[in-house]
């Protein structure tokens, strides 16, 4: 991502927040056995100079008899102690670390096996209870030093970076992305980048909602599960109704993973065909097994209103899904089809699923389609689903 890029997102999401943090390593992390490889961070340090961040290293309380600072970097400029296990021994830490290191120590966080224990066993597709957030936010501020913290934050000028100003009401355009049980997974910095040229968010659920926003321009289905809310989705027909007739009006969706499966004419689920939205031309099989995401580059094969033919665009691409195209009967055969030679992204007059999750924080050209009208290249004949 260019530096400029990184910047404007930063200010944006932080202009209004009270603290933000970037997590991870300055260097690249070790590879670990549990950690797929589209999972595996990358070093932090390129993000920390573009945007001059200070740095506070986590060091675990180990006993007292065997406890050694570790090597700390020297961009280092605070400790924060973790996996306290006697809170009244935090002093005797605190003063032997500063010590040894000459820095600064923020504060600490308890050991809370309970805690760590149940955010081991969270499912990384469902939020963390309330009550364990709860309880490591109360360690936290047990033994933050919030005086500190606020000198260490203000150590830094903000990222200098000129935010443009909200586009006036009548220039906005409405985004509907779906946000339920089913589905729910973007790139945090794809709803920061719409919103910094001006789109107003709006959130539905294909699960319970019986109609889009009204005045939506854009609506967006990311990834999730709806292989695990099937039934459910495929009965809420008022939902699947006014997707269809958004589309009728010659508006777009753009879906990526789980959400281009829902809006297939079938979902194929170990052999039991649920239907879908019927908008895209393909059947959805899950896998039984299927392998991880992994990062990809695709060039548009011709155009769309996600781009001109020849655009390159990067990203995960899903593999839980594998997608069986099909004729769309009675349909002009340049009103369907897909926009990669690989096939993995698809498209029915306006509608666009793909199976690659792409960064749009990281691609100007196309997220800026996003917000402008809709190339009119594919021709609009009256859809049939």
């Amino acid at each position: 991502m260019p530096d400029d890029l990184c910047r404007r997102l930063f200010v944006r999401g932080a202009q209004r927040s009270d603290l933000c943090l970037v997590e991870g390593t300055l260097e690249q992390p070790k590879s670990r056995p549990d950690c797929a490889p589209h999972d595996r961070p990358g070093g932090l340090r390129p993000i920390v100079e573009a945007l001059d961040l200070p740095v506070v290293a986590l060091v675990s309380c180990q006993p007292l008899s065997e406890f050694h600072l570790p090597y700390l970097p020297p961009q280092v400029d605070a400790i924060l102690l973790d996996g306290l296990e006697d809170p009244a021994q935090y002093e005797v830490y605190r003063s032997l670390v500063t010590l040894i290191s000459r820095k600064p120590v923020l504060g600490a966080v308890e050991a809370l096996p309970e805690v760590r224990a149940a955010l081991r066993l969270t499912p990384r597709d469902r939020m963390v209870p309330e009550e364990v957030i709860g309880k490591l936010g109360a360690s936290f501020l047990r033994f933050a030093d919030l005086k500190a913290i606020r000198q260490l934050a203000t150590s830094r000028p903000f990222p200098q970076f000129t935010v443009r100003p909200d586009p006036a009401p009548a220039n906005r355009f409405r985004v509907a992305y779906a946000q339920d049980e089913a589905f729910g997974s973007y790139f945090p910095d794809t709803l920061e980048a719409l919103e910094s040229l001006g789109a107003e968010l709006v959130e539905f659920s294909p699960l319970r909602d019986e109609t889009l926003p009204d005045g939506v321009d854009l609506v967006m289905i990311g990834c999730g599960f709806p292989d695990r809310y099937a039934d459910a989705l495929t009965a809420n027909l008022s939902l699947i109704s006014s997707l269809r007739n958004h589309v009728c009006r010659g508006q777009r969706i753009y879906s990526e993973g789980g959400g281009t499966a829902y809006l297939g004419r079938f979902m194929i689920l170990d052999g039991r065909r649920v239907p879908g939205a019927g908008i895209l031309p393909f059947d959805a099989e899950l896998r039984a097994f299927p392998k991880p995401p992994s990062p990809v580059t695709r060039v548009l094969s011709q155009d769309s209103w996600l781009g001109a033919k020849g655009t390159e665009v990067r990203g995960y691409k899903a593999r839980r899904w594998r997608l069986i195209p099909g004729v769309v009967p009675m349909a002009c055969p340049n009103c369907y089809g897909t926009l990669t030679s690989q096939c993995d992204i698809t498209y029915h007059h306006h509608a666009i699923g793909s199976l690659i999750h792409l960064h749009l924080g990281a691609l100007p050209q196309v997220v800026s389609a996003f917000a402008g009208p809709h190339r009119a290249s594919l021709s609009l004949p009256s859809p049939r689903f």
